[in-house]
């Protein structure tokens, strides 16, 4: 089933990321030595690192000794648009850099990897949920946050956890059918 494939898939990522962190270890020094070299160059870049709190605890150090922040994907980009440097460095998984560029599109936003996946997004690929919309056009779509940019600006709602039962509320009042994706 495609389920169990991406499942595969996610798992062989995890496998082949512990592999190659196991055989980089860096020594003290080493590590101080990268740091030093990292936190120079957010000086020079004019950028801000922001971690999600999924990341290791020494990016999480990083980004708060550097002026940056540690939080969920949601503040991560609302961060990032407050902040006045120039560039976003997001550590997280690519949803969360897309949705810091949208929030924020006069500023450069790099991520460290784009292999870094969400179950959640990847469980809901923009070329299925394009068929599901086409197949409820009298339906509000509501999506969670953690979801592409593709999909987000495919679904008529994008919620968080903290609004979703707020925004479903406020549907309910106006009399729309809602479909949750």
């Amino acid at each position: 089933s495609i389920a169990s494939d991406k499942l595969e898939t996610i798992r062989q990522q995890v496998q082949s990321h512990l592999d190659h962190a196991e055989q980089h270890r860096l020594t003290p020094a080493q590590e101080q030595a990268l740091k030093e070299q990292i936190k120079a160059r957010l000086k020079a870049e004019d950028a801000v690192l922001v971690a999600h709190y999924y990341t290791s605890e020494a990016v999480q150090a990083l980004a708060e000794e550097t002026g940056g922040c540690v939080s969920d994907s949601l503040e991560m980009a609302r961060f990032g648009h407050d902040h006045p440097a120039k560039t976003l460095v997001v550590a997280g998984v690519k949803f969360m850099g897309e949705t810091a560029k949208i929030l924020t599109p006069e500023k450069r936003v790099l991520m460290p990897t784009l292999e870094a996946t969400c179950s959640l997004d990847l469980g809901c690929p923009i070329e299925e949920f394009s068929v599901f919309c086409d197949q409820h056009p009298d339906r509000k779509v509501v999506v969670y946050a953690n979801t592409s940019a593709a999909v987000k600006a495919r679904a008529d709602w994008v919620v968080t956890s903290s609004i979703a039962l707020d925004v479903a509320e406020h549907l309910a009042s106006q009399g729309e059918k809602i479909i949750w994706a």
